[in-house]
């Protein structure tokens, strides 16, 4: 709730969003995970604009083959390196949700600015990637 941060502060919601792509086909499947952000108070309608530029792309994350491990624990190793990489470029903004962030408002003025993570946009895949739950159980 609002009641949490100090008095005047401005809330600047994050939306984050991933997926996984082949970025090679023929020569070697080579997969990534492109990491979006953008912020919540952008229209929809100008955020889904690929011309609008509302979103930003914090990190290109390879999805690595780890050599002689089975295939579960693959697995297990992928999801922990997704979440490592995820916690090294969110950093900031978590430390800015947590503590604040100065930052200039469209007037110029000064103000303290918090960036909770919102939401985030990800197919069911990478949904499970991130829940920490196995490909064949229920949701």
């Amino acid at each position: 709730s609002q009641d949490q941060y100090p008095h005047g502060a401005t809330i600047l919601g994050v939306i984050g969003g991933s997926d996984k792509t082949i970025v090679t086909r023929g020569t070697g499947n080579l997969e990534m995970h492109p990491t979006f952000f953008t912020l919540a108070n952008i229209n929809s309608e100008v955020r889904m604009k690929a011309t609008s530029h509302a979103w930003m792309c914090k990190a290109i994350m390879p999805t690595p083959v780890f050599c002689d491990v089975h295939s579960e624990i693959q697995t297990l190793l992928e999801a922990w390196l997704w979440h490592r990489c995820m916690d090294i470029i969110s950093c900031n903004l978590k430390h800015a949700a947590k503590y604040g962030q100065l930052a200039p408002d469209p007037h110029g003025v000064i103000r303290a600015t918090f960036t909770p993570l919102v939401a985030w946009t990800a197919d069911l895949p990478e949904q499970q990637l991130i829940a920490c739950t196995s490909k064949s159980a229920s949701p």
